[in-house]
């Protein structure tokens, strides 16, 4: 009967594609978290690298102040919060300004469902 066990879980693993059992409990890094983002709320965004060595980027509106970024990661509960928000310059000499906040969003560190602040809530 054990034998048995053991070649249908071998079959579901190959089915799914993988011959990894770490592949079943992998995780959305926060860029990819961001990723997911950007295609549901801001297409039209354009990638933007931080120029640090780690692959780290965010996104931005060309026409515009307005941006696409990883905040942070839920200790407890590992899942990404990424904010969309515009820069406006209050004073153009200083380049002094405020955030204007459009969304907070969770991404789910298993399934990459996006949640927003106001679901969580």
């Amino acid at each position: 009967m054990s034998k048995f066990i053991i070649i249908i879980l071998i079959t579901v693993i190959r089915t799914l594609g993988t011959n990894n059992e770490d592949d079943f409990y992998s995780t959305i890094t926060p860029m990819e978290a961001l990723d997911i983002v950007k295609e549901t709320y801001a297409t039209n965004f354009t990638k933007v690298s931080v120029e640090d060595g780690l692959g780290l980027y965010y996104y931005k509106l060309d026409k515009g102040e307005y941006y696409l970024v990883y905040e942070d990661t839920n200790d407890t509960t590992g899942n990404h919060l990424i904010h969309l928000y515009e820069f406006v310059i209050d004073d153009k000499d200083s380049q002094i300004g405020h955030t204007v906040t459009y969304g907070w969003y969770w991404v789910d560190q298993y399934s990459g469902d996006i949640f927003t602040l106001s679901d969580n809530e």
